[in-house]
C-alpha cells in the first residue's frame, strides 16, 4: 500500500484536535509565564499526533471487528474512510501500526517525565488509558455511552494542561484546564455528529454511544449546554486574565458553531437522517472553527504581550 493510503488511514483531519490543544497549551506557557522551549513543543506535538493517529487506527480496527462500520456503510453513509473497509489495509497491519504509534507516544511521555517530573507521567498514563480504553476490550468506553465525554476531556483540557506543564513545570495553574475546554467541546460535538450518523448501525451491534444512551430527542440539550459551556469558558478565561480581553472576538464564531450543530437540535430521528449531509458537515466543520479560534487566541496573545507585557 502507498504512503498516501496510510496517511489517509490516520484520519488527518482529526489530527487538528491534537495540534490545537498542544499549540494552545504551549502558547499559554509563553503568554502567562514567558516560557517556550521549541524542542519540547516539537516532541510533545509529535507524540500527541502519533497518539491520536494510533487511537484512530485502533478504534477503526475494533469498529470493523464489531461490524458497526460495515453496517454503517451498507446504509449508504460514510463520513470518513475506514482503513480496512475503504482503503484495503490488512486488519493485522492496522492494529499493529496503531499500537506502535501509541507505544512511541508513551515513550516520548517517559522522556518528558525524566525532564519535567512525575505529573507528565501521570498525564501520559491517563491519556494512554483513555486512548486504549476508548475501543479496546474490556473497557470499550465508546461502546458504553461515555467514550465521547472522556475523549472530550482528554483532547481538550488534559492535552492543553499537559502541554503547558511540560513547558513550565507548573501543574497547579488552572488556566490551561479552563482555556482548553472549547477544544474538548469541539471534540464532543464532532463525536455526537458521528454517533447520530451511525445510530442505526450502533443499535444493531449493541454499541451504546452517547447519542443512544441519552436518546436523539434529548441530544439537543447536550448540544445547547456544550456550546454555552464552550463560550462561557472563553469569557471566564478573559475575566481571569488567562486570555487577553481581545480574545472575546471568538464570540463572533457562535452563530457558525450553532449552524453546524443545528442538525442535532431537531430531536426527531427521521429529520436527523434526512439531514445526514449536514451532519457530515458537523463532523468536519468544527476542525476549521477550532483552528480559527486557535489563530485568534495566539494573535491576541502576541498583541497583548507586545503592547502590554506581563510581569513574569
Amino acid at each position: 500500500m502507498s504512503i498516501r493510503t496510510w496517511l489517509i488511514s490516520f484520519s488527518p483531519t482529526t489530527l487538528t484536535s491534537a495540534f490545537s490543544s498542544v499549540t494552545l497549551g504551549t502558547a499559554l506557557a509563553w503568554y502567562l509565564n514567558n516560557r517556550f522551549n521549541p524542542i519540547i513543543y516539537i516532541i510533545t506535538l509529535a507524540a500527541l499526533l502519533l497518539a491520536q493517529a494510533g487511537v484512530n487506527l485502533v478504534h477503526d480496527y475494533y469498529d470493523y471487528l464489531s461490524g458497526v462500520d460495515i453496517l454503517y456503510r451498507a446504509g449508504g453513509f460514510a463520513h470518513r474512510p475506514n482503513p480496512i473497509i475503504d482503503l484495503g489495509l490488512r486488519p493485522s497491519s492496522v492494529i499493529t501500526v496503531g499500537y506502535l504509534f501509541l507505544t512511541i507516544a508513551f515513550l516520548a511521555g517517559i522522556y518528558l517525565f525524566i525532564i519535567i517530573g512525575w505529573p507528565v507521567l501521570a498525564l501520559a498514563l491517563i491519556g494512554l488509558l483513555i486512548g486504549l480504553g476508548y475501543s479496546v476490550p474490556p473497557l470499550k468506553f465508546h461502546y458504553r455511552g461515555y467514550g465521547e465525554l472522556l475523549a472530550a476531556v482528554a483532547m481538550g483540557p488534559l492535552v492543553t494542561w499537559g502541554s503547558y506543564i511540560v513547558q513550565t513545570g507548573i501543574y497547579t495553574n488552572l488556566a490551561p484546564l479552563i482555556v482548553g475546554i472549547p477544544n474538548g467541546i469541539f471534540t464532543l460535538l464532532i463525536l455526537l455528529g458521528s454517533g447520530a450518523l451511525e445510530i442505526d448501525a450502533c443499535r444493531r451491534v449493541g454499541k451504546i454511544t452517547l447519542v443512544l444512551l441519552i436518546g436523539l430527542r434529548n441530544i439537543k440539550y447536550v448540544v445547547y449546554a456544550s456550546i454555552i459551556t464552550m463560550y462561557l469558558a472563553i469569557i471566564i478565561s478573559s475575566i481571569l486574565h488567562y486570555l487577553p480581553y481581545t480574545s472575546l472576538i471568538t464570540l463572533l464564531l457562535i452563530p457558525r458553531t450553532i449552524k453546524l450543530a443545528r442538525p442535532l437540535m431537531f430531536g426527531d430521528e427521521s429529520e436527523v437522517k434526512r439531514r445526514w449531509r449536514e451532519l457530515r458537515n458537523l463532523w468536519a466543520g468544527p476542525f476549521s472553527i477550532r483552528l480559527l479560534m486557535l489563530i485568534i487566541f495566539i494573535i491576541t496573545m502576541i498583541v497583548a504581550r507586545v503592547f502590554s507585557p506581563l510581569s513574569v
